[in-house]
C-alpha cells in the first residue's frame, strides 16, 4: 500500500472513530432527558434555568484556556479529559442528592463540553488536512451535526423510560457509555501540527499559540460576526428545546410520548444537516437572518398549549440552527490557522455560552 494510501487511510480511521464518541456522548437518556429528570425531582423550572446558567459560566471561565490546552497539550489527551469529567459529572448526580450536587454535576459537564468542543473538529480538519481532504471536511461536519440530532434524538425518545427507571439508573447507564467513549479515544492519533511542537517549552508553546489566536481574532471582523451570529441562533434553539421537555408535559404530553415527539424535534436537525451541505453557495450573512426568524417562529409556537404545535415548532428551530452551525463551521475552520484551531473554534463556544448566560434565566421566566 503506498504512503498516500495509508494517510488516507489513516484520517479515515481518525474520523470513524470521532464519529462513535459523538454517538456515545450523547446517547445519554439521562443526558437527554435531565431537564425532565429534575423537574420530576421536584426542581422548579427557575431553578433549573439557573443550574444552566451556572453551566454557562464554567464554560466561559474554562472554554479558551482548554482550546489553549487542546492545541498546547494534545488534542487526543482533551477528548479523553473530556470523557472522564462526564463521567465524573454523572457520579456526582448518582451520590450527591442535593440541589448543591445539581449545581457540582453541571459544573463538571461544563468542562467536560469545554474539553470536547473545538478539539474533535480541530482533530478531524488537521487529519484531514495531513490527508490532503479538507474538501471532505464539509461532509464531516454534517455527518457530525446528523450523528449528535440522531444520538441526541433517540435518547429522547427513551424520556418516558428515563423517568420511569429514575435518574439514578440513567446516570448509570451514562457511565458505561463514558468507559466505552475513552477506550475508543485512546486509539487515536495526535495531529502532525501538535506533535512539531513538542520539541518547544510548554511557555513557548502556550504563548506562541496565544499571540497567534488573538493577532487572529484582532484582524478578522468576518470571523467574530459569525461566531456571535452562530451563537445566538444555537442559543434560542438550545433553550427552546430544553424548554419544551417540561412545557410538551405540562401541555398535557404523556410521558412517554414525550420521547417520540423530543425525537421529531431533533429530526428537524437532521433534516437541517442535510439541506446545509447543499448551499455551500449561500452567504452567511443571508442565512443568519432567515435562520434567526426560525427559530424565533419556532419559540412562538411553544406557547400555542398544543402539543404537537409545540413539537413542530421545535422541529423548526433545529432545522434552522443546524443549517446556520455547520455552514458557519465549515467557514471559520477554513479561515483559522492550524496550531490555534482549537483554541479559535473554543471561542465560538464560549460567545455561545456568553449569549445562553444572558438568555437562560430569561428563558426561565418566559417559560415557566
Amino acid at each position: 500500500m503506498s504512503e498516500i494510501s495509508n494517510i488516507t487511510l489513516y484520517a479515515k480511521r481518525q474520523l470513524r472513530k470521532l464519529y462513535c464518541n459523538n454517538f456515545l456522548a450523547n446517547i445519554s437518556i439521562a443526558g437527554a432527558a435531565w431537564v425532565a429528570l429534575l423537574a420530576s425531582r421536584g426542581f422548579t423550572m427557575q431553578q433549573i434555568m439557573f443550574a444552566e446558567t451556572v453551566f454557562h459560566i464554567v464554560s466561559i471561565v474554562n472554554e479558551v484556556p482548554s482550546g489553549l490546552i487542546a492545541d498546547v497539550v494534545g488534542r487526543k489527551k482533551c477528548l479523553i479529559l473530556s470523557a472522564l469529567l462526564s463521567m465524573a459529572s454523572a457520579l456526582v448526580m448518582i451520590f450527591v442528592n442535593s440541589y448543591a450536587g445539581v449545581i457540582i454535576s453541571l459544573a463538571l459537564c461544563a468542562l467536560s463540553y469545554n474539553y470536547g468542543s473545538g478539539t474533535d473538529s480541530a482533530l478531524a480538519y488537521d487529519s484531514l488536512k495531513e490527508a490532503g481532504l479538507t474538501s471532505r471536511y464539509d461532509k464531516f461536519s454534517s455527518m457530525q451535526s446528523i450523528i449528535y440530532r440522531v444520538s441526541y434524538g433517540l435518547a429522547s425518545l427513551s424520556a418516558g423510560l428515563a423517568l420511569w427507571m429514575g435518574y439514578i439508573n440513567a446516570e448509570w447507564i451514562s457511565v458505561g457509555l463514558c468507559v466505552i467513549q475513552i477506550v475508543i479515544l485512546m486509539t487515536l492519533r495526535e495531529n502532525k501540527v501538535i506533535l512539531d511542537k513538542s520539541e518547544l517549552s510548554f511557555t513557548a508553546r502556550f504563548r506562541q499559540c496565544y499571540k497567534e489566536s488573538f493577532h487572529f481574532l484582532r484582524t478578522n471582523r468576518e470571523a467574530t460576526k459569525l461566531i456571535f451570529r452562530n451563537a445566538l441562533v444555537g442559543a434560542v434553539d438550545v433553550l427552546l428545546l430544553f424548554a419544551l421537555q417540561d412545557k410538551l408535559q405540562t401541555a398535557g404530553a404523556d410521558r412517554f410520548i414525550l420521547g417520540p415527539m423530543l425525537f421529531i424535534m431533533y429530526l428537524g436537525g437532521v433534516a437541517g444537516s442535510v439541506i446545509a451541505e447543499k448551499l455551500k453557495s449561500s452567504k452567511l450573512r443571508r442565512l443568519f437572518f432567515i435562520t434567526f426568524a426560525m427559530v424565533l417562529s419556532g419559540a412562538a409556537l411553544a406557547f400555542t398549549g398544543n402539543p404537537w404545535i409545540m413539537t413542530l415548532g421545535g422541529f423548526v428551530s433545529a432545522f434552522a440552527d443546524d443549517i446556520l452551525q455547520i455552514r458557519s463551521d465549515v467557514a471559520l475552520n477554513n479561515m483559522v490557522p492550524a496550531g490555534s484551531r482549537a483554541t479559535l473554534i473554543s471561542v465560538n463556544s464560549f460567545c455561545f455560552s456568553i449569549v445562553m448566560i444572558v438568555l437562560s434565566p430569561l428563558a426561565g421566566i418566559v417559560f415557566s
